[in-house]
């Protein structure tokens, strides 16, 4: 630190220091001083009185030097790193106490009162230098040397934390003086960690206050979303039905074929002599493989209606039910002709239809049939149980003859379908 000296009043003025220092009772050796505790001299500006923090004082044995040491004992992170080189920690026990000589060093007790037992008294604010400095103050020690000191490790006397309140002797022996110094040093670590529990249990009480008012603001917030989703839903059940009666083409078909499921319980063929049956099962096709999935309000609808928007398996499945439904009403009857009969009549739709029929028996009978596909083959009459599948004919070899006699291997004859 740069300074230079006044040639008036004699102190040493830091080119740093540009505050103003107003203490008066405390020489300006405390650190709520900014000049002393900044590590600089007070200057011309100050309006300290009785000022020691002058070059002058900062000398061994002088009262800025022996502050600083004193204070660096107890805190030895208060000065800059030049100050904690230069000046050595001094146990603040020894200060110098008023009205005696610069030289001769007592204890702080030395100028208290004595109680009856004649140890002196001790203010408040001494125990609390005392136990502070205790952590600095435990003597090491060697078990060799004072074996009388040797802790159990095994043994607990947890009951007698408490039990210790003061010192019985001023003069105590060396081995006493050591065990009187662990015990002062674990008393102080114990009050720490004491001053330790109680805030972390003021901390979690806060924290526990804090999370139940979170919790009952979460609980309103979700019923307030309940709420919302009640109002939200009517709304949108009101918006969904009203678009279905804005006039537009979509509308009318879909009116037109509410009508006619209403009035004929199934859904319009292709197959129909009737041009608008004809018309309504081309858009409803159009409609379902077209499907935008943004048009919520006009799937539903439709779903209404009990047409299915699922995969690709499950479109294929509604269109050969469909069709299904269409060969009963055609033919009166689910029987179908054999496999041979089938194939003769170069019909490929009915082959395929009579294929996917027998491809539904045998997922049934082998379990792999969805509850809902049962279901809608039964609704409309269809029996698994009436279904009678041959075996595969396997070749035959004649004896004497060179010819064999083939059948159809890995084809199912069907026999009939009872209704």
């Amino acid at each position: 630190m740069s300074t230079t000296k006044n040639a008036e009043g004699g102190r040493w003025q830091s080119g740093m220091n540009k505050g103003k220092c107003t203490c008066t009772k405390t020489q300006c050796l405390k650190l709520y001083c900014e000049c002393f505790s900044g590590g600089k001299y007070c200057n011309d500006d100050c309006v300290c009185a009785s000022c020691n923090n002058s070059q002058e004082h900062d000398v061994e044995g002088g009262a800025r030097y022996d502050a600083i040491a004193y204070i660096l004992f107890r805190k030895p992170d208060a000065f800059d790193e030049e100050t904690r080189k230069r000046i050595v920690p001094k146990d603040p026990k020894t200060r110098v106490v008023a009205g005696k000589t610069s030289g001769d060093k007592v204890p702080i007790s030395a100028g208290k009162t004595k109680g009856k037992c004649g140890r002196p008294k001790k203010n408040a604010n001494q125990a609390r230098i005392e136990l502070v400095a205790a952590k600095h103050e435990a003597i090491e020690f060697s078990t060799a040397e004072y074996p009388q000191l040797a802790v159990d490790e095994h043994g607990d006397y947890s009951d007698l934390a408490g039990a210790f309140t003061k010192p019985l002797f001023e003069e105590p022996s060396r081995p006493l003086e050591i065990a009187y110094s662990q015990q002062t040093k674990m008393e102080y670590q114990k009050k720490i960690a004491q001053q330790k529990k109680a805030d972390m249990a003021k901390e979690c009480k806060q924290l526990r206050e804090k999370l139940q008012e979170k919790k009952l603001a979460l609980s309103l917030a979700n019923d307030e979303i309940k709420e919302c989703n009640k109002k939200l839903g009517t709304w949108t059940r009101k918006v969904f039905d009203l678009e279905l009666e804005e006039p537009c083409e979509w509308n009318t078909n879909y009116q037109k074929l509410s009508a006619y499921k209403e009035q004929h319980g199934k859904l319009p063929s292709k197959k129909s002599q009737d041009e608008e049956e004809k018309s309504l099962s081309v858009w409803l096709d159009t409609v379902r493989h077209e499907k935008n999935e943004e048009d919520d309000d006009e799937r539903r609808s439709l779903e209404v209606l009990g047409i299915s928007f699922g995969r690709r398996r499950d479109e294929t499945f509604e269109a050969m039910l469909q069709k299904l439904v269409e060969y009963k009403e055609e033919h009166g009857t689910l029987r179908f002709p054999s496999d041979e009969q089938c194939e003769k009549s170069k019909n490929l739709e009915l082959q395929s239809l009579q294929k996917w029929v027998k491809s539904q028996v045998v997922n049934f009978r082998s379990r792999k049939m969805s509850p809902d596909a049962i279901r809608q083959l039964k609704e409309i009459g269809f029996s698994f149980e009436k279904w009678c599948l041959s075996k595969p004919k396997r070749t035959s070899k004649k004896k004497g003859s060179t010819k064999q006699e083939e059948t159809d291997e890995g084809t199912d004859v069907t026999e009939n379908v009872v209704v």
